[in-house]
């Protein structure tokens, strides 16, 4: 059995190009295809996937709506919502659907996309290129993890800094609860000058414990004005530095 990753996309052009940008990064990953709802619940319903990239707007009714109802009979399947609209005001009407992750359809030149799947392909047991191999990776010490992750974000005209924002809890950044470092459960860091952070050179004190975190990124003015955050998630772990090779103790 390989992963099995399902498209939901009404523009063939674009399905197709992500079709061959996913296969080019997973050469064994089963993908299937759909260009609207009824075809994907059809679909899931004989043969579930492991992952969706789903478009937010299909035709008969958006990515939100179809998120929702396969929620309800399979709530396993990873979903993520791709769009060229304002992912902020996605995830704000999203209050009931959760699909797992948001990307604009511009982040498949960026490789953010591929690094998300490789993860999630490796926290489950199958090997990098979409292949079942739980075993022969325990045998080979293969860990599901990397030494490094690029957290990046646009930049925004009138802000004079940027306020990145950590919980393992999605609820604690979303507007309703948000209140910027005052939130309980969550930690921070002000970045002033650049659009990114390597985790874990840039910021330490990042959480080392495996799991999924939210991410949130908010835009502060000269006055002191803070954005709601915009939400990305990711599964985060890191590799401990290799030991030395040689060693010893000397009498001087």
């Amino acid at each position: 059995m390989n992963f099995r990753t399902m498209l939901v996309e009404d523009s063939h052009s674009f399905r197709q190009a992500l079709r061959l940008y996913i296969q080019s990064e997973f050469p064994s990953m089963s993908i299937i295809e759909a260009a609207d709802g009824v075809e994907a619940l059809k679909e899931i319903e004989s043969y579930p996937p492991n992952l969706i990239f789903m478009d937010f707007w299909l035709p008969g009714e958006n990515g939100l709506e179809l998120t929702r109802k396969i929620r309800a009979s399979h709530p396993n399947i990873m979903i993520i919502i791709l769009t060229s609209w304002d992912i902020q005001e996605i995830q704000k009407s999203a209050t009931r659907e959760k699909p797992d992750y948001f990307f604009n359809k511009s982040s498949i030149a960026t490789g953010e996309i591929a690094a998300l799947v490789k993860s999630i392909l490796l926290e489950k047991g199958f090997r990098p290129n979409g292949s079942m191999g739980a075993f022969e990776l325990k045998k080979e010490k293969i860990t599901p993890w990397v030494r490094k992750r690029r957290i990046w974000w646009e930049s925004v005209s009138e802000a004079s800094s940027y306020g990145v924002y950590v919980s393992r809890d999605r609820a604690l950044l979303e507007p309703d609860h948000f209140s910027w470092e005052t939130t309980p459960g969550i930690i921070s860091k002000t970045v002033i000058g650049k659009m990114e952070l390597i985790i874990p050179d840039d910021w330490p004190e990042f959480p080392k414990e495996p799991g999924t975190y939210h991410i949130g990124i908010t835009s502060k003015d000269d006055f002191g004005n803070q954005s709601d955050p915009l939400l990305l998630s990711g599964a985060f772990k890191f590799f401990a530095p290799p030991a030395p090779l040689r060693g010893g103790i000397e009498y001087l």
